[in-house]
């Protein structure tokens, strides 16, 4: 374990030592009070004014029929705040990217500001596509560059402001020029529910191999700062798997359903605690070890995390582009989906079939999906201890490192 730890800080170290990546690790932690708004801002929306939620229907909530026009401004803030994030990104990135060169001119993060604000806007090249952290960065560390490169044929002031707007303008034109192109699809390239297209999730997400495959795959995604498709982040009960499963258990018992081993009774049931690659696990061996100022924002992160946002620490520690946590992230799923594979094939617990309301929390979809098998809930205690002790070598090894900066 020693020799691979150094191994990982190693490969940090030469990452850090990047113009790419160091900017990148900076910006994400200077971004990280707008990412905590934005998480419990919609935390609020999905919680409290979404009808068919989770909260709502168990609870009885009924603040979304209060005042509708609260609801629809809220739901159009929050709309708002998920497009501004990428941009505001951007911004942040090309300055510091600007400030790494000794330039403190808001020209060039503004030029950035806008042109991934065209790119990931709905109606425009490219649709909204969440975390795209790194496709973002390597735009503006593009741009930047080039744009650099110009206006250091000019050193005067205002030939440089003329020939960024003239950039500007050239890239805008070039947007809307790809666009307006008469065969050219609209929003060709595709938001984060769409990178993996519906028929392939569908075919590897009825056997073992097809889940330990995805479950791998979404914690690479996450890592990269790429989107993870949507039927990776939260239950999707319109996958065939799935429905063929529910119909089935409504005939014969859940025991003979046609997908025992599938996405939603492995991977939706006892791998995603706290979002993808068991966030809520890498949080409470924060919680165990950390002090300071990195266990209040663990703190922060909790509430979160229980109701499967971990976006808090993806930028805090963080997780994107570090090699030290790419491995828990992966192992603590895996070591989920397969000790659930054991147990159902051994029928030590009933498999979850049941749909369940929007914005369930991923630690009690087993239980309430199996229809309410108490045996699900032991297993969920099991796994997500194995989680917490996957993670804990390397929260230690991160609190020596670049942790202790921090505090």
């Amino acid at each position: 374990m020693t020799r691979l730890l150094e191994q990982l800080d190693k490969w940090q170290a030469k990452m850090q030592r990047t113009l790419f990546f160091s900017s990148l690790y900076e910006t994400l932690r200077k971004f990280l009070p707008i990412i905590i708004i934005s998480v419990f801002f919609q935390l609020f929306i999905d919680v409290f004014l979404t009808s068919n939620s989770f909260f709502a229907l168990v609870f009885h909530w009924k603040l979304f029929r209060i005042w509708p026009p609260v609801n629809h401004l809220a739901n159009m803030a929050s709309l708002f705040l998920k497009h501004l994030i990428l941009p505001l990104f951007a911004y942040f990135f090309a300055s510091q990217l600007e400030n790494r060169r000794g330039v403190h001119d808001s020209l060039l993060p503004l030029v950035n500001f806008i042109v991934i604000w065209l790119l990931f806007s709905d109606n425009l090249f490219v649709r909204y596509s969440g975390q795209n952290i790194l496709l973002v960065s390597l735009i503006v560390f593009s741009l930047t560059r080039i744009l650099n490169k110009i206006t250091a044929l000019h050193q005067h002031t205002l030939a440089k402001y003329l020939y960024s707007l003239l950039f500007l303008l050239v890239v805008t034109a070039v947007i809307f020029a790809l666009i307006s192109v008469e065969h050219l699809p609209s929003n060709f390239i595709v938001s984060s529910s769409q990178w993996l297209n519906d028929t392939f999730i569908n075919q590897w997400s009825g056997h073992f191999i097809g889940v330990f495959c995805l479950t791998i795959l979404a914690s690479i995604l996450l890592w990269l700062g790429l989107p993870v498709p949507a039927a990776l982040l939260k239950p999707n009960f319109s996958l065939l798997s799935t429905a063929h499963n529910l119909n089935a258990s409504l005939d014969k018992s859940v025991f003979n359903i046609p997908n025992l081993l599938s996405l939603h009774t492995l991977y939706d049931s006892f791998a995603i605690f706290g979002g993808v690659s068991m966030g809520l696990a890498l949080v409470i061996a924060l919680l165990i070890r950390s002090h300071g100022p990195i266990k209040r924002l663990t703190k922060i992160a909790l509430i979160p995390s229980l109701l499967d946002n971990n976006q808090i620490l993806n930028f805090a520690l963080p997780l994107f582009f570090n090699p030290l946590f790419l491995l828990p992230a992966i192992l603590s799923p895996i070591f989920g989906i397969t000790l659930t594979a054991i147990a159902l094939k051994l029928h030590w617990l009933a498999p979850s079939v049941y749909e369940l309301p929007r914005y369930t929390p991923n630690i009690l979809t087993a239980f309430l999906s199996s229809n309410g098998d108490w045996r699900t809930i032991v297993l969920v205690l099991v796994i997500l201890t194995i989680g917490v002790l996957t993670y804990l070598p390397f929260v230690d090894h991160w609190l020596k490192g670049a942790g202790s900066e921090i505090m």
